[in-house]
């Protein structure tokens, strides 16, 4: 029987995802980055960058349980290649890879250290733990069970207990967005950063992911996927006018002003899309 490891490395960055960023350099795939404040862009190993230990682990002694948010990681991941595979290919996004596009982003977005530490004050004041239970328990209730845990289990422990119910929630909400994909212009790629998935509330934040929000997030270094819910009332962005389901070729000029929202996004790091020889950057 195969031994699990108690100490494991886990990526708030998925490496198959960066590896969509990356290139290979004797057999070691590497990203070209720059850590805000430095001005300078430096080469790491994908396989070291962003890796913490154990992270995401429950506290449950069933290594099963305790694994199952790393678990469900690793599969999601397992179909990436076959999502971006098939843009480049057939020029649209099946069923399939909408149903992934629909648990991937969540996934991106609940390892992310920004996202995980607004989640995790809002877990630590009472009122707005009530009100974050409430939302994420909206659609599919667990009849007090997350609360029960949180009021048993140490603080420390907290996050990652709500993480998992959380990112059920944000699956059932993004099946109801309709998705669209950018090709960024020849000869340019997205930039990406340490915290990838850019929402823009578009000034309604009373919820985790309203009905208004808007999503962009670079799939790999040609094509960005942008989500949104037709049915919300703020509704004049043009890119709602592309085509649903389909690779959408966009300017330079939206293509440059999306580039530097969704790169400002950073938390620590700006990640690009080509390999830089360590090189001064413009602050």
């Amino acid at each position: 029987m195969k031994k699990h490891p108690e100490i494991q490395k886990q990526h708030r960055l998925s490496q198959v995802y960066l590896k969509k960023f990356g290139y290979e350099q004797d057999g070691i795939w590497m990203v070209s980055v720059m850590k805000l404040g430095s001005g300078m862009t430096e080469n790491v190993k994908i396989s070291e960058f962003t890796a913490e230990e154990n992270i995401f682990d429950l506290p449950f002694k069933d290594f099963e349980i305790r694994r199952h948010f790393e678990t469900l990681s690793g599969r999601l991941e397992n179909d990436y290649h076959r999502l971006i595979n098939n843009i480049e290919k057939q020029k649209l996004l099946t069923p399939k890879d909408k149903d992934l596009l629909n648990h991937f982003v969540p996934n991106i977005l609940c390892r992310t250290s920004h996202f995980r530490c607004f989640i995790n004050l809002l877990i630590e004041d009472i009122e707005t733990r009530k009100k974050l239970l409430n939302e994420i328990t909206l659609f599919k209730k667990d009849n007090g069970q997350t609360e029960f845990l949180l009021d048993i289990l140490k603080p420390e422990t907290h996050l990652n207990i709500v993480v998992g119910t959380l990112m059920n929630h944000l699956v059932y909400v993004l099946q109801r967005f309709k998705k669209l994909i950018l090709k960024s212009p020849k000869g340019y790629g997205w930039l990406i950063s340490d915290n990838p998935v850019f929402i823009d509330w578009q000034g309604k934040n009373e919820w985790i992911m309203p009905i208004e929000a808007e999503i962009y997030f670079p799939l790999s270094k040609e094509y960005c996927v942008f989500l949104y819910n037709d049915q919300s009332e703020l509704n004049s962005n043009p890119l709602r006018n592309l085509k649903n389901d389909k690779v959408n070729q966009i300017d330079f000029e939206t293509f440059d002003r999306l580039a530097n929202i969704i790169g400002r996004n950073l938390d620590e790091y700006l990640i690009f899309s080509n390999k830089y020889e360590p090189t001064k950057i413009r602050e």
